[in-house]
């Protein structure tokens, strides 16, 4: 065994072996070529695996379904919050809107927090405080007056107000860093996969709050009750995370993760300079723009649309009804995502996104399409084809469906296309691009229920123009399977010097 690291060179031109007197075996390799460098038997650098990473995965997903579910406190319950705080509906549908709202200048405050030095850990602690003292704020007015107070509306919108604003600053925290805590601490066969999870338990939180809080508050003086449910998780995912939330794994998983580890180490008070480098990368990039434009105006007009059912279904269908609708809808696009996250981490498809996610769009596209046939439009009253309970279900799932195991796969593609930029940028434009889209329909189309449907078609069919003329190049998976390779070399290069050096 040597010491010194083994040298690689050509095959055709095998080095000399010379014993010199001490016996020690050195190795002398022809004049111009120049060698590569290699670990010795016992130093091969090895990427390791660690269970912690469940672990981390895990917390991460519990804040994440908080802060959705604290973000959907009033608007599934809206009758009962309008009279037990005594505001109209605008008010509700404001404190549902400070989500989109917000979340589009702290994003960038986002970014720069998560590429410090441990800067994913410092961004979770900080989504895990800020759920804990936006739920505390809006318990407040419930504990120091009573709802028959003749003030009671007066000191309780500040706290109900100042408490989602709290919770939607906390978005992009929960949004931005997916990639990039998949990247940091799963290997290469299941950062798809740890991506769908961290996003679909968001989108989980706001599914069963249609579901679980109608079933707390189940008459105006229950809505309490909600609210201090709501305090309790927070509490407890606080608490969890203070306890232990690694910053990082011992050793990087991945050959990307490597160099995310190293650049968080290098980090500087340039931050905000190499954030408008990353981005000015990014917009140069045509392939990155198309699809990230397509997956973010898409994912923001869906998110209007689910939250107008109860309007474009009537007055065929109740508002119990739409309410079901929506969580089915909801639950199939969780589904879709798992499954196809899954199958985009095997071998035979981990280089062939473009197609999934152009077959997912177009999937899309043919869903919502029945449904604007089944129901009624701008250009007719009446229904095209026949429409029941069936039909529209079946439309509604079908489309959430492929709209939710499409949006993953874009997270991952961005990354691959802006390698070796930080997974974070890449995500961070994306979810822009998603809350632009989202503010832009609240405003624009929030009230034309009947036109609402023709948008969405019109997005989805922009959307796959874009997705084709993108191209996904796997630089991520290059270099992982350049540096992979350079190892195997290496470690069958020092078996053989290993092997002279015992025959010697």
């Amino acid at each position: 065994m040597i010491a010194d690291p083994a040298l690689v060179f050509p095959e055709d031109n095998r080095p000399t072996l010379v014993i010199p007197q001490e016996n020690t075996p050195i190795v002398v390799f022809p004049q111009g070529y120049t060698p590569a460098l290699v670990f010795p038997q016992g130093s091969t650098p090895t990427h390791i695996l660690y269970p912690t990473r469940f672990y981390v995965l895990g917390i991460f997903s519990f804040l994440a379904f908080n802060q959705s579910a604290f973000w959907l406190t009033f608007s599934p319950v809206s009758p009962s919050t309008q009279i037990y705080y005594n505001i109209p509906s605008s008010t509700v549908d404001l404190l549902l809107n400070w989500g989109p709202i917000i979340f589009i200048p702290c994003l960038p405050l986002v970014y720069l927090l998560l590429n410090k030095q441990n800067g994913l850990r410092r961004a979770v602690i900080v989504l895990a405080i800020g759920g804990l003292v936006s739920t505390a704020l809006r318990v407040i007015p419930s504990i120091v007056t009573s709802p028959s107070s003749p003030r009671f509306k007066d000191i309780s919108l500040p706290f109900l107000h100042a408490g989602q604003i709290i919770n939607a600053a906390c978005g992009p925290i929960v949004m931005a860093p997916v990639s990039q805590l998949s990247c940091l601490w799963f290997g290469p066969g299941e950062r798809t996969r740890a991506t769908t999870l961290a996003i679909m338990t968001n989108i989980f939180g706001s599914t069963v709050s249609f579901l679980i809080n109608p079933a707390i508050v189940s008459r105006p003086s229950n809505l309490p009750y909600l609210l201090y449910f709501h305090l309790a998780l927070a509490f407890v995912g606080t608490v969890i995370t203070l306890i232990y939330f690694p910053a990082q794994p011992p050793t990087p998983p991945s050959v990307a993760a490597e160099l995310l580890m190293q650049e968080g180490k290098q980090s500087s008070n340039s931050a905000f300079t190499d954030f408008m480098k990353g981005l000015r990368a990014c917009m140069s990039n045509l392939s990155f723009v198309l699809l990230s434009t397509a997956g973010g105006i898409m994912n923001g007009t869906f998110a209007v649309w689910a939250g107008l059912f109860s309007s474009i279904l009537y007055p065929e269908y109740s508002e119990t009804q739409a309410g079901w609708f929506g969580f089915c809808s909801s639950l199939a696009g969780i589904i879709g995502a798992l499954c196809l996250g899954a199958l985009a981490d095997t071998p035979r498809f981990r280089r062939r996104l473009k197609m999934l996610i152009l077959i997912s769009f177009i999937g899309c596209f043919l869903s919502v399409l029945w449904l604007q046939l089944s129901v009624r439009s701008i250009f007719y009253n009446a229904p095209i084809l026949g429409s029941t309970q069936i039909t529209i279900g079946l439309s509604l799932l079908l489309a959430g469906l492929f709209q939710g195991a499409v949006s993953p796969l874009i997270y991952e593609g961005l990354a691959e296309i802006m390698y070796p930029l930080p997974e974070s940028l890449s995500a961070s434009i994306l979810v822009q691009w998603n809350n632009i889209a989202c503010v832009s329909l609240l405003f624009i189309a929030s009230k034309q229920y009947i036109l609402i449907n023709l948008l969405v078609l019109i997005v989805i069919a922009i959307s796959i123009l874009m997705i084709i003329f993108a191209r996904i190049t796997y630089r991520r998976q290059d270099e992982e399977e350049q540096k992979k390779n350079k190892t195997i070399i290496g470690m069958e290069m020092d078996r053989n010097v290993s092997t002279i050096e015992s025959h010697s």
